[in-house]
C-alpha cells in the first residue's frame, strides 16, 4: 500500500529542493510508513521520538524521485544488559501525483515465523 503527503505542487516540478521541505513540514505523517515495524530487528526495538531527518531527495527520472532518511531506534533490554541506539539509513522511490507526493510501497514489516524457516 502506498502512502501520500497531499500538497499543491506541479505533477512536472523539478526542484528537489522545494520537495524535500515539503516533506520535511508533513514527515509527521508518514512517519510510521517510513520507519515500519521495528521489530524486525528485535521485539524490544522502539523509535527514538523526532530522530527522523531527511537527508536528501534526488531525481532519478522523469516525475521519479528518491528519498534519503534516517532515523534512530533504541534497544533496551535491561535482562541482556542491552541500552543501544541504532541510526538506519534508508531510502524510497516516490512521485508527484495529483495533489499528492506519493510514496512507494515500503517492505519493512516482521516476517511471519513460516517466512523465517
Amino acid at each position: 500500500m502506498s502512502v501520500s503527503i497531499e500538497c499543491d505542487v506541479a505533477q512536472n516540478e523539478t526542484d528537489c529542493v522545494k520537495l524535500a521541505t515539503i516533506i520535511e513540514r508533513n514527515i509527521l505523517k508518514i512517519t510510521e510508513s517510513l520507519v515500519g515495524d521495528l521489530q524486525w530487528y528485535s521485539a524490544n526495538a522502539q523509535l527514538v521520538p523526532d530522530s527522523l531527518k531527511v537527508i536528501d531527495v534526488q531525481m532519478t527520472g522523469p516525475n521519479r524521485f528518491k528519498l534519503l532518511y534516517d532515523f534512530q531506534w533504541n534497544l533496551f533490554n535491561p535482562c541482556l544488559d542491552l541500552n543501544e541506539t541504532i541510526t538506519q539509513n534508508e531510502q524510497v522511490s516516490f512521485h508527484i501525483g495529483p495533489a499528492a507526493l506519493v510514496f512507494e510501497p515500503i517492505e519493512n514489516h516482521r516476517p511471519s515465523p513460516g517466512d523465517e524457516l
